[in-house]
């Protein structure tokens, strides 16, 4: 079975850039530009992980991975936050929220 990855961002070029070099990978892809549409397709399509950004209009990055973490149906899906914020204290903030990793924009796809 294809494992299914979510992308949570809002700037489009990302998600088809990223989207793009994950399907090439053998990955299948669900996308989502916010954070109500993430959470959302989280429920919806039970992805095996989430790339997340942080910086989004209706609720940032922290506060979708607070909500997944508080559904006992969603909170055992790893979340990779990718982000350009990349000082220490975003990525701290980033693994209290619950994030299991913290991937910075831009990254070599090998990442």
């Amino acid at each position: 079975m294809t494992e299914k990855i979510l992308i949570i961002d809002d700037d489009i070029d990302t998600l088809k850039l990223v989207g793009l070099m994950l399907e090439r990978q053998g990955y299948q892809i669900a996308v989502a530009s916010n954070g109500t549409i993430g959470l959302s397709k989280a429920a919806s399509e039970r992805p095996d992980l989430i790339l997340l950004d942080v910086m989004m209009p209706d609720m940032d990055g922290y506060q979708v991975t607070e909500r997944l973490r508080s559904d006992p149906s969603l909170a055992h899906i790893p979340i990779v936050m990718f982000t350009a914020k990349t000082m220490v204290d975003d990525k701290v903030r980033g693994f209290e929220s619950g994030v299991d990793d913290y991937l910075t924009k831009p990254t070599h796809p090998a990442e």
